[in-house]
């Protein structure tokens, strides 16, 4: 197998830079800041806003880098859960790893919400997260879910899915002012008595 080619000094800065473009994002919105403009974004990856949209043609584009990043942010906090465990094992599993995310990406989510109305960009990649989570629990419960008619299955699924969503912690989190903990054990004494046989 050959080398991989070497990347020009020209070529590496640019993708420093790049970088540099979406981490700002993140940073800004880990930080409250929902809405971050070109300049604050500039200011924080210490380029000038001119370079900012040299390196994405508009901010659909950085949305779908700052996505990818958190993708990837993501999926270090979703280590995959055994199916073939103990019903309580499965849950306590899928709950832990689920506050983790839901706790993680609480800034990003706020921000969302803000964008996603005028953003195909933030709607599908949002779409595109729920259905990962939600195969996630299908697969997860997937004997107690397949025992069911299509009907009562796809209630189940449902109603688990919802109360893993974001907007269930938030409302915890922030309307309840639960810890991360006491958020985590609700979230566990839900999907108990949902799955309860």
């Amino acid at each position: 197998m050959g080398q991989m080619p070497a990347i020009d000094g020209r070529t590496a800065r640019a993708i420093r830079t790049r970088e540099a473009i979406v981490d700002a994002s993140i940073d800004l919105v880990d930080e409250g800041d929902v809405r971050p403009t070109a300049l604050r974004v500039a200011e924080r990856a210490g380029v000038s806003v001119r370079s900012v949209f040299q390196h994405f043609d508009d901010l659909e584009g950085l949305y779908a880098a700052v996505a990818k990043r958190l993708v990837e942010r993501i999926r270090v906090l979703r280590p995959p859960v055994d199916a073939s465990l103990p019903l309580e094992q499965r849950i306590v599993q899928v709950v832990d790893s689920r506050a983790r995310i839901l706790e993680n990406v609480t800034p990003i989510r706020r921000a969302a919400a803000v964008h996603a109305p005028f953003s195909p960009e933030v709607r599908a990649r949002l779409q595109a997260g729920h259905e990962v989570l939600r195969a996630d629990l299908e697969r997860v419960f997937d004997r107690e879910l397949s025992g069911l008619d299509e009907t009562a299955r796809l209630q189940l699924l449902d109603s688990i899915d919802v109360v893993l969503s974001w907007p269930t912690w938030e409302h915890l989190r922030s309307a309840n002012g639960r810890t991360q903990e006491e958020s985590r054990v609700v979230l566990e004494r839900f999907v108990r008595l949902l799955l309860a046989t």
